[in-house]
C-alpha cells in the first residue's frame, strides 16, 4: 500500500466553524504544532479571497518550514495569480460539476465552461511551479460520468491529485468505497478524500476510502468545520497508526494540539470527545475500575501515557436524586462559608469566602460560585490566596470594590507558568475571563470589596487539571 498521508484544513475549513476566526499568529502557531504533530500537508486558506487573505497567506508560508502548504482556489486565474506570490508547495483548484451546483453556484453555466475554466486554471498553476490536487466539489451527489469527464480534464492539463469531496456529508461508507475504487482505476495519479460529518460518518468513509485505495485524507483538529465538521484529526491518526502502520505522529501532542485550537477558536472540548475528552481515560463503574486496578488492560486498549494523560479510577456512586433534574421547579437554597482548606490550590488568608452554588447546594447545578469578602483593608497581609492552577473548564473572576461605583479593591491577577506567565495589576471594578486549561491564580493587594469566581463545573475540586 502507499504510504497514507493526513492533510489538515484546520486553517481553512475550521474558520468556517461559527464564530471562528484566527490571526496569522494563531494559524502560524497551529501549523506548528500541526507539523510537529506529523500531518503531511497543511491547507492554509484563499489567497483569492481577499488581500488581506493573500498576504495571510503569505506571511504563514514564510514563517511555517519542513511541511507542505496547499492554498485553497477557486477554478479561475485570478484566483491561481493571487496564489503565486506564497511559497506554497500546492494549490487546492476546486469546481463541482453537478446539476444543483450549475443552478446555484454558476449561475447556470454550462459545464463546458466550467470544464475551460478547470483546464485553464490548472494549466496555470502548473506553469507557475504548484504541485495541483484538483477537487470535485460535493463529489458524493455527482455522477461517475461527470466526475471522470471533469477530473480526466484536470489530470490532463496537471493535476498531480484527485480530490473528491463529500460535500454534504451524505456518504455511505460501501458508496465512498466504490467512488474512489472507481477514481483509483480511471486517473493515473494520487487520489484524496475530503469527508464531512453530518451523519457522523466522516471516520468510516475515510476507512473505506482508505482501502479503496485513496493515499489522502483530509481532516481537521476536532472534526472543526461547516456545519458538522470534518473528519476528526486525532482519532484519524491513531486508526493510521493502528490499521494502516503510519507511525509517524507524535500522540504525546494531542491534547496540547487539541487544547490550543479549543482555546482560539472560543469553545470547550466535550468530556467524552476521543482521545482528548478529559472523561477517556477515566474509569467509572465499580466493575471496570476493580478490573482496570488489577489490570488496566481489562477496559484498555490505548495507553493514556502515549497521549501524555494519566489514568483516573473515580467510581460512582448512585445516590439517587429526590427530585427530578430536568424541570422548572423554583428552588430557593442556602449558601454557606467556608474555608480554603478543601478548595485545592487555596489558601486560608484573608477575608471571609461563602459558597453560593455547586451541586451541594443544588444538585441540579452546573457552576460552582465562590465569593470572598474582603471586609477591611488588609493591605499589610498582601499574600497570594490562590495557587497556580487551571481547570478543564471555562471560569471567570469578578472584582468589586465597596465604594458605590465598584472602585475600591485591588488585586494582581496571573496567568501562565513559567517563561509564559503574565501578571497584571487589576483595579476594581473588574471582570476576567479565563478559558479552560489555562493556569492562574489572583493575590489581594489593598482595598475593600469581593472576589467572585464562578467556575462551569458543579464540582470544584472535579474542575481542577492534574489533581
Amino acid at each position: 500500500m502507499n504510504k497514507i498521508i493526513i492533510l489538515d484544513s484546520t486553517l481553512r475549513e475550521g474558520e468556517q466553524s461559527r464564530g471562528v476566526c484566527f490571526s496569522i499568529a494563531e494559524k502560524i502557531l497551529l501549523a506548528q504544532k500541526l507539523r510537529d504533530f506529523g500531518v503531511g500537508i497543511i491547507e492554509i486558506g484563499q489567497p483569492g479571497i481577499s488581500e488581506i487573505e493573500k498576504q495571510a497567506c503569505i506571511k504563514i508560508t514564510h514563517e511555517v518550514k519542513n511541511v507542505d502548504i496547499l492554498v485553497h482556489s477557486r477554478a479561475n486565474t485570478a484566483d491561481v495569480l493571487a496564489a503565486r506570490d506564497t511559497s506554497a508547495q500546492w494549490i487546492g483548484i476546486w469546481a463541482s460539476y453537478n446539476d444543483i451546483s450549475l443552478a446555484t453556484k454558476f449561475n447556470n453555466k454550462s459545464r463546458a465552461w466550467i470544464k475551460n475554466e478547470v483546464i485553464q486554471s490548472v494549466s496555470l498553476a502548473k506553469k507557475l511551479g504548484f504541485k495541483v490536487r484538483f477537487s470535485l466539489e460535493d463529489a458524493s451527489r455527482t455522477s461517475f460520468q461527470h466526475i471522470y469527464e471533469l477530473g480526466i480534464s484536470a489530470v490532463n492539463a496537471g493535476a498531480d491529485r484527485i480530490s473528491l469531496a463529500d460535500t454534504v456529508g451524505i456518504w455511505h461508507p460501501s458508496k465512498c468505497f466504490e467512488a474512489v475504487k472507481f477514481a483509483k482505476e480511471k486517473f493515473a495519479c494520487q487520489i484524496e478524500v475530503h469527508l464531512h460529518n453530518d451523519l457522523g460518518l466522516a471516520h468510516a468513509n475515510a476507512v473505506a476510502a482508505i482501502d479503496a485505495g485513496a493515499t489522502v485524507i483530509d481532516a481537521s483538529i476536532l472534526g472543526m468545520g461547516e456545519r458538522a465538521g470534518l473528519c476528526d484529526l486525532i482519532p484519524l491518526a491513531l486508526s493510521l497508526d493502528r490499521f494502516y502502520g503510519v507511525k509517524n505522529f507524535n500522540f504525546r501532542l494531542s491534547q496540547e494540539l487539541a487544547n490550543a485550537v479549543a482555546r482560539i477558536g472560543g469553545f470547550n472540548i466535550e468530556p467524552h470527545h476521543p482521545l482528548v475528552g478529559r472523561n477517556v481515560f477515566t474509569h467509572v463503574s465499580k466493575y471496570h475500575a476493580k478490573a482496570a486496578k488489577n489490570n488496566p488492560h481489562a477496559y484498555e486498549t490505548i495507553n493514556p501515557a502515549d497521549f501524555a494523560k494519566s489514568r483516573n479510577i473515580v467510581v460512582n456512586h448512585l445516590d439517587r436524586p429526590t427530585i427530578q433534574r430536568i424541570n422548572s421547579n423554583l428552588e430557593v437554597k442556602t449558601p454557606f462559608i467556608k474555608g480554603a482548606a478543601e478548595l485545592l490550590h487555596h489558601r486560608d488568608g484573608v477575608g471571609t469566602r461563602w459558597v453560593f452554588m455547586d451541586n451541594r447546594i443544588d444538585d441540579r447545578s452546573h457552576v460552582y460560585i465562590i465569593e470572598r469578602i474582603f471586609d477591611v483593608d488588609y493591605s499589610n497581609s498582601y499574600q497570594a490566596h490562590v495557587d497556580s492552577h487551571a481547570h478543564n473548564c471555562d471560569s471567570t473572576f469578578v472584582f468589586m470594590g465597596n465604594n458605590n461605583d465598584g472602585t475600591g479593591l485591588q488585586v494582581s491577577v496571573t496567568f501562565g507558568v513559567g517563561d509564559e506567565q503574565i501578571s497584571k495589576i487589576v483595579d476594581s471594578p473588574a471582570s476576567v475571563y479565563i478559558p479552560a486549561n489555562i493556569y492562574h491564580s489572583y493575590s489581594y493587594i489593598s482595598g475593600t470589596g469581593r472576589f467572585l469566581n464562578f467556575v462551569l463545573s458543579p464540582n470544584y475540586n472535579a474542575s481542577i487539571i492534574n489533581q
